[in-house]
């Protein structure tokens, strides 16, 4: 899924995973991250961020990837926080899959 985020002035890149997550899927995250970075935002917008949000039968995992040489890391929601890593597992593991 690609979000803007207007108050960020950057796209958000979320990738939701059912089975287990790879390399691979880090890997391509980060090519999708700088594809955004190269070739879609404007030099006025601040750089793409990407998550990944993974659920396995038995664990949870999340990796955010940033682009290369980042020197800010932007999150927000309308709480104007991220959830860690450990919380956006809980919430993962808290739904069901339909």
């Amino acid at each position: 899924m690609v979000f803007y985020n207007r108050i960020l002035q950057c796209f958000v890149l979320i990738d939701l995973k059912i089975g287990d997550i790879s390399h691979q899927d880090l890997g391509q995250m980060q090519m999708y991250v700088n594809y955004y970075d190269r070739k879609v935002k404007l030099e006025n917008e601040n750089p793409t961020i990407g998550i990944i949000l993974c659920r396995t039968k038995d664990d949870a995992l999340v990796e955010m990837t940033l682009p290369e040489n980042n020197e800010q890391i932007f999150a927000s929601n309308y709480l104007t926080v991220l959830p860690s890593k450990d919380e956006l597992k809980k919430l993962i593991k808290a739904k069901e899959y339909e």
